[in-house]
């Protein structure tokens, strides 16, 4: 009994043990990388090797293959990733990308590979975690998962040959910055792998995941499939595709998505002789191909590749790789034109160009139907005005927007199911239009920060007067100047200059909060509390801590202010706060709500999603003048899971004012200044700042830079510049690129007979 026991115990503690060796039929990154050259020497008009980046910790270089028949060439095709590992102990998938490259080099002339390599861009990384890799192929730690990011600054690799427990790393798959707030912090509280899902210190911190998103950038990728394996065998021979967080949170193309991991899936073996299984990713602690959904649109499938035999010997590796291979095929013939070994090619592609020149332009592609407002904007190819749009069959409301033309709207475009259906979208340019004018109070100009809400939204930070270079439309305007009433209006930019005269009273405050003195003006149900690491300035209050914790499932918390509030006789009365949110897209709402009694609230704010920077919120209160009320910030969940929870809503200074904010707009006739010169920022600053001017019309200029002495230590001199904005960046050199020392700088710019000079420092 005792024996069997041991035995028993021994079998449990297998996974926490260090595994055997890794088989020799598994290639090294060295010969990766000489495979890959070789390659690209055999095949020089179909392969391109490609250094896209570096590990982290040790500097190796990233290497990925371009396939095509014009490699060096600039051609409009549509571009597919597939990804070896992320995850250093899953080596069948560098395996399978590796065979998958030579197989279509070596038969480049026959079908379907002729196909794929005249009509497709595809792109093949067998590791971007190179010095992972390097661990486990080595077999230092044949169960290693990460990179080697040195967390702890010890300068060794700090590893176990307990799964779970190496120290050191981070996982590059946990590192994106798509739900990275649910990834596991460096000592995950609760189960087993404390270490080994470790999202990292911030978003995108690891230089192969910045490799990874700098080509997705570029290349704008339809289709991709990054390959898993699964060390607990849970997840083994499966497919997984963008999303169904908790079975309650679907994608937008969930459908389809399916049908392509369907697709995927069904030409893929099990070593059973089953087929693979089909899943939406259900977990939102963030993942590359939920990341790759969100960001681009791309349709990138997870595959546990194997079952819980991570490194099998030869003859089953080369299976393996056998049988998944036919899921690349079947991906890849789904990119085509046409063909015949898939059920449908539906795919939505065109052009993107200037209405008047026909020039290409990159554009914001939005399908109506299939449209979140957590999405990346998908754009078209900034040289080509190329879009691909993978879509099933059926009829879409097409939308295309730029900054400086007016929106295109198709209201029907039909999408085929043999072949791809193509447009072309011609966009309307607007005319330039420049608004000149002056923010002050009475007579006296006043700084002000002004939000220009335009697709891509503009702020300018003036003393005063400004000059604004955008295009005619109209456009929702918010200034806001310390200690005065704010102005909220919309503005109509016509064709040419116009001036525009905004005109802020002093605002009289009826009612202030700064959580500098505490709460006992609030009632508070939750886990309200004051804190000074995530505020606008001093105290702030938050529902959920410093975005470390969330909120809690079905959670309805609130902060009430114990007294009424007088509301002046009249219709100014405004409530502006500052705000930091970050809580689930369209179920988990934070609210301002009004009640005269106390008791009954009305709701006269919502809004939902990822906001997790400051910014200032403003609502009138002008139907309740004249009477008392009593104010409620409010935060209500709705979700069956943490994971569905975010990391919530903070709030700091709440004022409730009255004043006037008025504005005057003309033709101008005869101009301000030619030339303004702006606060730079940031300031104070390290190691740079932007200092920021703009033009109402050409003309030459200088700026030179002083230090507190007076002496020139470095100067600017661009020649003469064209109407419209322009920044200059300086880094805290002098004009021989020497470093300056930390203090008090002035910065001088001159023009045609106009001189202005501002403050700065440089804090090193």
């Amino acid at each position: 009994m005792r024996i069997y026991l041991i035995a028993i115990l021994l079998i449990c503690l297998l996974p926490l043990a260090l595994s055997a060796d890794l088989p020799e039929c598994y290639h090294t990154y060295d010969e990766i990388t000489t495979i890959l050259f070789d390659l690209e020497a055999q095949y020089p008009t179909l392969a391109k090797v490609h250094m896209i980046g570096y590990s982290q910790e040790d500097h190796i270089p990233i290497y990925a293959m371009q396939i095509s028949n014009n490699v060096e060439g600039e051609w409009e095709r549509p571009a597919l990733l597939f990804v070896g590992q992320v995850h250093a102990e899953e080596v069948l998938g560098v395996e399978i990308v590796l065979s998958n490259i030579e197989e279509i080099l070596s038969n480049h002339n026959q079908s379907p590979y002729s196909s794929w390599v005249n009509q497709l861009d595809s792109w093949w990384i067998p590791t971007p975690n190179p010095e992972g890799h390097n661990v486990v192929t080595s077999n230092l730690d044949t169960s290693y998962r990460k990179n080697k990011r040195d967390n702890n600054g010890n300068g060794i690799l700090d590893f176990s040959p307990l799964v779970g427990y190496d120290i050191d790393g981070i996982d590059i798959n946990r590192n994106f910055d798509f739900n990275w707030v649910h990834g596991d912090t460096l000592m995950q509280p609760g189960g087993d792998e404390v270490y080994d899902y470790y999202r990292g210190p911030y978003p995108n911190s690891e230089s192969e995941n910045q490799a990874i998103i700098q080509l997705a950038d570029e290349k704008k990728f339809i289709y991709s499939i990054c390959w898993h394996s699964s060390r607990s065998g849970n997840f083994s021979e499966k497919v997984y595709y963008s999303f169904n967080w908790k079975d309650v949170r679907p994608s937008p193309d969930l459908a389809f998505a399916q049908s392509i991991a369907q697709g995927v899936a069904n030409e893929i073996i099990k070593e059973n002789g089953n087929h693979y299984e089909y899943y939406p990713n259900a977990s939102r602690r963030g993942a590359f191909h939920d990341w790759m959904y969100k960001q681009y649109g791309t349709f990138q499938l997870l595959i546990e590749v194997g079952t819980r035999n991570l490194h099998p010997e030869e003859a089953l590796m080369l299976d393996t790789i056998d049988r998944a291979s036919n899921g690349v095929w079947w991906m890849m013939n789904r990119a085509l034109l046409f063909s015949m070994d898939v059920p449908s090619n539906s795919l939505l592609t065109g052009h993107t160009i200037d209405a008047h020149t026909g020039e290409p332009i990159s554009a914001e592609i939005i399908i109506q139907e299939r449209h979140a407002p957590w999405f990346h904007p998908r754009t078209s190819f900034e040289d080509t005005g190329r879009f691909y749009k993978a879509l099933p069959m059926g009829s879409y409301t097409f939308r295309a927007r730029k900054k400086g033309y007016w929106d295109r709207i198709i209201e029907s475009v039909s999408v085929n199911n043999g072949s791809w259906t193509t447009i072309t979208v011609e966009l309307e340019p607007k005319a330039e239009a420049t608004l000149h004018g002056m923010v002050r109070s009475g007579s006296e100009p006043i700084p002000a920060r002004i939000i220009i809400h335009d697709v891509i939204p503009d702020t300018l930070i003036v003393d005063g007067e400004y000059i604004y270079n955008g295009y005619e439309g109209d456009y929702e305007v918010e200034i806001y100047s310390d200690g005065y009433y704010p102005y909220l209006g919309t503005i109509t930019l016509q064709p040419g200059a116009q001036q525009s005269y905004i005109n802020l009273s002093p605002e009289n405050v009826i009612f202030s909060e700064n959580w500098e003195s505490g709460t006992e003006a609030w009632e508070i149900n939750g886990p309200w509390v004051l804190q000074d690491e995530l505020s606008a300035s001093g105290n702030a209050i938050t529902d959920s801590w410093g975005g470390r914790g969330h909120y809690a499932p079905n959670c309805d918390v609130w902060i009430q202010t114990v007294d009424p509030i007088q509301i002046p006789e009249g219709n100014t009365a405004m409530l502006y706060f500052d705000s930091h949110l970050y809580t689930e897209w369209d179920f988990d709402p934070v609210t301002v709500e009004v009640s005269l009694d106390g008791e009954n609230f009305t709701e006269i704010f919502r809004k939902s999603g990822r906001y997790d920077w400051w910014q200032k919120e403003y609502i009138s209160l002008a139907e309740y003048g004249g009477q008392s009320i009593y104010l409620r910030f409010r935060l209500q969940d709705d979700s069956i899971a943490d994971e569905l929870t975010d990391p919530g809503w903070t709030l700091d200074n709440i004022r409730l004012v009255t004043g006037t904010a008025t504005d005057n707009m003309d033709q101008v006739h005869e101009a301000l200044h030619s030339v303004i010169l702006y606060p730079n920022y940031p300031n104070p600053f390290n190691p740079e700042t932007t200092i920021r001017y703009s033009l109402s019309s050409p003309q030459e200029l200088s700026i030179e830079i002083f230090n507190i002495k007076g002496q020139r230590v470095a100067s600017y001199n661009p020649g003469i510049q064209s109407a419209g904005d322009h920044s200059f960046v300086w880094r805290g050199k002098d004009d021989a690129g020497r470093n300056v020392s930390s203090g008090i700088y002035y910065y001088r710019l001159s023009s045609d007979g106009y001189h202005k000079t501002r403050k700065m420092v440089l804090m090193k």
